[in-house]
């Protein structure tokens, strides 16, 4: 997983060590890795390897949901939040423990709720609205609808932002709705999450020298799990096996790849060799 900032992160950056908030920033920076690691993490586990992640004032920007099937957009998406979550469910329960760390833990489980509540706003790009289009039948009008929320919202935010000068001004609202509109207008199309078998493990270095392994792999085993027996150091094979552990028919990395575009992951493999192949 590549990370890169986005000019508004590096300008929330700034506008917290120069108002001596650093150290409350370092507990959003803390919170807000936890969210993309967790991101990361989900991928992988329904085969999938994220690309470039833009680090956003609230979150990282990753996929527009259309390069994995439904379930595991869902997934993917509420991962994040939901780890936030039981971020600062820990940390609160570290309170009572340990109470003289509440001075220390405050500012990282601040963070974590506001990131887990905010990204789970239907809004483009959130983490809600990957979960909303995943779910929709009609994803290009899900997309559509959601970017004019976002709009809406972004509009509405900054316009609090700027009355909030005449009362207590807090311009990270500001920030975060000119962060919606910009998402909103432009769109973030190269932060993708790709399916796995496009990664680089099906790319191997036979100057560093490949070993070759055979796997038995269970018929009605899902795709996925070949996907993470796959290594950039090895050449594999795999025999997949009935109930019995008789040899049904032997697959090599490029049958696999072929599957793995052709079929959804969740797919056992099985299914998605009939659907290829037969």
């Amino acid at each position: 997983m590549r990370i890169k900032l986005h000019p508004l992160f590096v300008l929330l950056a700034l506008y917290f060590v120069l108002t001596n908030r650093a150290v409350m920033f370092g507990g959003y920076v803390l919170a807000i890795i936890a969210h993309e690691v967790a991101h990361s993490r989900a991928a992988e586990w329904r085969g999938y390897s994220l690309g470039t992640v833009t680090l956003m004032p609230y979150g990282g920007v990753i996929a527009d949901g259309d390069n994995y099937d439904d379930n595991d957009g869902v997934i993917i998406a509420l991962a994040a939040p939901v780890f936030n979550a039981l971020c600062a469910i820990s940390v609160v329960a570290l309170w009572w423990l340990v109470p003289s760390s509440y001075g220390y833990t405050k500012d990282v489980c601040t963070a974590n709720v506001a990131l887990c509540i905010v990204n789970l706003i239907p809004v483009y790009p959130l983490d809600g609205y990957r979960a909303v289009v995943s779910l929709a039948k009609n994803k290009n009008r899900a997309v559509k609808i959601m970017k004019a929320c976002g709009l809406a919202v972004g509009a509405a935010l900054v316009v609090l932002g700027i009355v909030s000068v005449w009362y207590e001004f807090n311009p990270t609202i500001a920030v975060f709705g000119f962060f919606l509109i910009y998402e909103a207008v432009f769109g973030a199309g190269g932060e993708r999450v790709v399916n796995a078998s496009a990664n680089n493990k099906f790319c191997k270095n036979y100057r560093a020298g490949v070993g070759k392994r055979t796997i038995l792999i269970y018929k009605d085993a899902p795709l996925v799990r070949i996907l993470t027996t796959v290594g950039r150091d090895t050449l594999s094979q795999f025999d997949v096996v009935d109930e019995a552990g008789k040899v049904l028919y032997t697959l090599d990395e490029t049958d696999v790849g072929v599957m793995c575009e052709e079929c959804e992951l969740s797919s056992t493999v099985d299914e998605a060799y009939r659907k290829t192949f037969c």
